[in-house]
């Protein structure tokens, strides 16, 4: 389906499930540019690419959301997320904002992963998980077996809600990426209930291993323990090369950070390409696989 037909058709779905007709678009398409609109919020993507710690070459992308609001003041994810005001906006703005990613991935990639960030309320408020919007993914072209979707579980205290959405979702094909491992209430046993299929280790974890043996020595025991569970281990939020050294060193599969690129509206295809973004940035923070 070409990029303005589907969008058209997700125009229909939102505009049903905000249960009113109005001017202000949901959803837009310019010069090929896919952009959410939530009360007054300005909705894009850019995309942070996920390396494989083995070859260098680009594995998949995260999407990261953009927004504004009507002055054109930058808003962070978490000041957007304030703004629904009960839980069938925050079903609307969860769905609205990966399906802008969704769409805006897809025309670049014929081929390749996606993560997502999901929104914890949304887990606790839908029910049938994934399948609504893998019929959305369906009308931009993409499959549930292309999207990680990424989960904060620490800020989730019904763990059997968690578990029940966990589950729908990879029943669908989806794969699940427990997000920020080792913050705030993080802990091994809800790994082994959850059996993530990837746990991104929270940057905070190589900002210690830089600067304290003790837990540089225990890093690359928990990347065993987390492949024990059967999952990929991903360090993200590296942003030198020591880091980079003590990821690669640990075990982990992937690495994602500024280190190797900046968050873009255009994919990175390759190493070089990555690097070649990067120029301006001072010279300890060199392309990592050169």
């Amino acid at each position: 389906m070409e990029v303005a037909a589907a969008v058209n058709t997700l125009l229909h779905y939102f505009d049903a499930l905000r249960g009113a007709e109005d001017d202000d678009s949901c959803l837009r398409l310019q010069a090929g540019e896919i952009s959410g609109h939530f009360r007054g919020l300005a909705l894009k993507s850019v995309f942070q690419p996920l390396f494989s710690s083995h070859s260098g070459q680009p594995v998949a992308h995260e999407a990261l959301l953009r927004a504004a609001d009507c002055q054109g003041r930058p808003l962070r994810p978490g000041e957007v997320f304030a703004f629904p005001c009960n839980a069938q906006e925050m079903l609307f703005l969860d769905r609205l904002c990966r399906v802008v990613h969704a769409g805006n991935f897809v025309r670049q990639a014929p081929s390749g992963d996606l993560f997502l960030n999901i929104e914890g309320r949304h887990l606790l408020a839908a029910s049938n998980h994934g399948q609504t919007f893998e019929s959305l993914l369906k009308v931009c072209g993409l499959t549930p077996e292309r999207i990680v979707l990424e989960i904060l579980e620490a800020r989730i205290d019904d763990l059997g809600r968690l578990q029940e959405a966990v589950s729908g979702y990879r029943s669908r094909g989806y794969r699940v990426a427990i997000d920020d491992f080792g913050c705030a209430h993080s802990n091994f046993d809800r790994l082994w209930q959850l059996s993530p299929d990837i746990v991104k280790l929270d940057r905070s974890l190589m900002v210690q291993a830089e600067a304290n043996p003790r837990a540089r020595r225990v890093l690359p025991k928990l990347v065993e323990i987390i492949h024990e569970l059967g999952a990929t281990v991903v360090c993200e939020g590296i942003e030198n090369r020591t880091q980079h050294q003590l990821a690669a060193d640990a075990g982990a599969d992937w690495l994602q950070g500024y280190f190797y690129a900046l968050p873009a509206t255009a994919l990175c295809r390759t190493p070089a390409q990555a690097g070649a973004e990067r120029q301006s940035f001072p010279t300890e923070f060199e392309w990592a696989f050169t």
